[in-house]
């Protein structure tokens, strides 16, 4: 009983490693692929005015779609090199606010809320990466990205209110702001992605972070804030 169990393991596991192989040397493959985005701009601060002070709002991660394809080129049996190129969606959320008058009346006081923050960009991405096969299927990546700006927007919502004496509000009907940034994008950001990717017949997880090697925003005697990206994905290679 032992044997035939150590025996039908042991067929597993060489059949999933047949499985779970890279292409041969010398293969061309396309891969088309989808996931998701986690990104921040951790340099970025949104601030509202308090009478004479600024209040800061921190960047949070915020999650978004990413889709595109791969042409892969293994031109090694351990070695291959991928370009790709994306739509890519980037940017931060921001902690929610809220900030008071200074003038009071009577028992009550009033304020603004400020929620939904968001900016919001929209990219082409063509990382170039280079793919070290290290187990059967299990891929170590590095390379260079470059990102095309699309276009970018940063929305949040506005909410007035009263509060009275016994910590009560009455808010207003909110209302939502949306700013283009299109002129404060830059044209053209770079990133270094780094990763890995497993491969099981055909599909492909892939994992990678982004770091940012250019500021994403042009902003007059401020330094701009970098993206910082992690995203995951699932592709399926086509072999030509």
């Amino acid at each position: 009983m032992k044997n035939r169990l150590f025996l039908s393991l042991t067929a597993l596991a060489i059949s999933a490693t047949a499985i779970a192989q890279q292409p041969e040397a010398g293969t061309i493959s396309i891969i088309p692929r989808v996931g998701l985005n986690m990104s921040t701009l951790p340099d970025d601060i949104f601030f509202v005015m308090c009478g004479s002070t600024n209040i800061p709002l921190e960047a949070r991660y915020r999650t978004t779609f990413m889709g595109g394809v791969d042409v892969d080129y293994q031109f090694a049996p351990n070695f291959s090199a991928t370009l790709g190129a994306y739509y890519a969606q980037h940017g931060c959320n921001y902690k929610n606010g809220m900030v008071q008058n200074n003038a009071a009346s009577g028992t009550s006081t009033s304020g603004t809320g400020y929620s939904d923050l968001s900016t919001q960009l929209n990219y082409i991405n063509i990382p170039l990466t280079l793919n070290a096969y290290i187990a059967p299927g299990l891929a170590l990546k590095a390379g260079v990205q470059m990102g095309i700006a699309l276009s970018g927007k940063l929305k949040y919502t506005t909410t007035e209110y009263t509060k009275n004496n016994e910590g009560e509000f009455a808010p207003t009907q909110p209302e939502e702001t949306s700013l283009k940034l299109d002129n404060m994008m830059k044209s053209v950001c770079f990133s270094i992605p780094v990763g890995l990717s497993y491969e099981f017949a055909n599909v492909i997880i892939d994992a990678r972070y982004h770091f940012g090697l250019t500021p994403v925003l042009q902003i007059d005697g401020i330094k701009g804030p970098k993206n910082r990206v992690f995203s995951i994905s699932a592709g399926y290679r086509f072999a030509l």
